[in-house]
This record gives C-alpha cells, structure tokens and sequence, in this order.
C-alpha cells in the first residue's frame, strides 16, 4: 500500500487482510499477518506516546529561556554598578572574573539544557504557592548579590578604602566554580529544584534521597553558599564582605526555613532527616 504498517489506518488493514483472501493465501498465512500487525501496534503506541513525550520535554518554554538567560543578566548588572560605583572600567581583575562567570554560565546552560530542559521551565517563574517568607528572602538576598555587594566594592576601590592582592581574584573565580558545581549537581538528581520554596502538589513531590541528598538535605543551598563569596575576592574589597556576610546570614535562614517546612508538609521527609543529619554543612549543621 506505499506505507510502513505502523502508519496504517483501520480501514486499510482491513482491505490489505481482504486482499489476502482474494490472493487464496493460506489461513495460516493470514492468521500470522493479523498477529504480526496486532504486535505491531501493541508496541508501537506506547512506543510513539514515549517519543512524543520526550519530544514535548526536550523543548524550552519562555520560562526556560528566561531561567537559562537569568544568570547573564545578572552578571551585567553586577558589572555595571561595579563599574560606575569605582569610576573606572579599566579594572582587570573584576573583567577577568566576569569573562570567566560567562563561560561557567555558558557550560552550565548547555548541560541542564541537554540534561533537565522540563526543570528550567519550573525554574524560570515563580510557582503559585510559594511561601510569602521564601519569597522576602530570594529578593532581598539577589538585591545584595547583584546590587549593594558590587556597589560597596566599587566605592571601596574609587575611595581606596581598602584592597585584597590581584591573586585574591583567582581565589573568586574558584569559588564561583565550586558554586557552579554544587547548584548544578542536585538539578541532575531532583526533579522538584524549583527557584522558590513551596510543596509542588502539582508534581507529586516526594523526598529525593540520592545523589548529593546522601550527604546534606540542602546541597543547593551549599551552593548558594559558596556563590555568596567570589565578589569581595575577585573584585579585592575587604568591606564588599559586609553585604556578603548578610547574604550568608539569608542563605541559613533560607535552609532553615525550607527544611522546618518539608518537615511539616512533605510526606516521608521526617525519615529522611533521620537518615540524613545535617541541613547544610556535613559534620556542623
């Protein structure tokens, strides 16, 4: 009939069982050309209803995008203030740690992109049913991240209040990386690590005990942790610390808070306290 049998309709398998009888085939030819196609479709509806599901997740909605070109804006913004702040652009330190923030956000972009494209969609809005709390905490941490870290460190240098040797830089961009490493190794593990705290009823949300779960209850936030610190470093400003230390003060409100919540809300996350000790820091707390 020109087709592949995987792409005949009803009708036509009956015309083609029909054509079989007008050729005087045998009954035991017919019967294995019926169970042939029978089999046929038994797999390949599952089969297609598979490839088309995976099709439907490989593809980026605008929250996606929004998600995967977030951490570029932000860089931007940084620079900019820290950049008018000091008074100056000829600042080879704070280029060189912004050069190499791109290029770790660009690999980073790729591999959740190939690797949990459906994840970045969540992440790329806030979720209804996030907690009122969470979200007073996100926005006043980035305002520090983005804005008044970046702002004390450029006035600090315009003013010459204070300054860390250029090798200092490299001790940023090292932390910038093993920041990068901790926030995108539980994205790979937990389907539910969406950008705001809430209980995703939506998404059947369970407890996620593998990977970097076995070791602490909020890897992310380690990594949010570390992700606090390059700024002072990379742009050598002993009082850029100041805001970093608040920073670091809402990252442990933020995992304290999270993980009170889980433990209130989400079914089977008591157990996996018992079993998993520590929140953030494995062996302190």
């Amino acid at each position: 009939m020109g087709k592949s049998p995987d792409k005949l309709g009803e009708d036509e398998i009956k015309k083609y069982l029909h054509h079989l009888i007008t050729l005087q085939r045998s009954d035991s030819y017919i019967n294995s050309a019926y169970s042939a196609l029978k089999f046929l479709y038994e797999i390949s509806s599952p089969l297609k209803l598979m490839e088309d599901t995976m099709t439907e997740k490989t593809k980026l909605t605008k929250t996606g995008i929004n998600a995967i070109t977030t951490p570029f804006r932000w860089i931007i913004i940084t620079g900019i203030i820290y950049f008018i702040a000091s008074g100056t652009i000829e600042i080879i330190r704070a280029w060189l740690y912004i050069g190499f923030y791109i290029i770790g956000s660009l690999v980073s972009s790729i591999l959740l992109i190939k690797k949990t494209p459906e994840l970045l969609n969540q992440r790329g809005k806030m979720q209804e049913g996030t907690k009122k709390w969470d979200k007073i905490i996100i926005l006043t941490y980035f305002l520090f991240a983005i804005i008044i870290t970046p702002l004390v460190a450029g006035l600090d240098l315009r003013f010459e209040i204070s300054s860390l040797p250029f090798y200092f830089t490299y001790i940023g961009i090292g932390l910038y990386f093993l920041s990068l490493l901790f926030s995108l190794w539980p994205m790979f593990y937990n389907p539910f690590f969406e950008g705001t705290v809430r209980i995703q009823k939506d998404k059947d949300h369970k407890v996620v005990n593998t990977g970097p779960y076995r070791i602490v209850r909020h890897p992310g936030y380690f990594g949010m942790l570390l992700g606090s610190l390059p700024i002072p470093f990379a742009f050598g400003s002993i009082y850029g610390f100041i805001p970093v230390a608040i920073m670091i003060f809402l990252v442990f409100m933020r995992t304290f808070y999270e993980d009170k919540t889980l433990q209130n809300e989400l079914e089977g996350y008591k157990e996996y306290c018992q079993k998993v000790k520590y929140r953030l820091i494995p062996f302190l707390w």
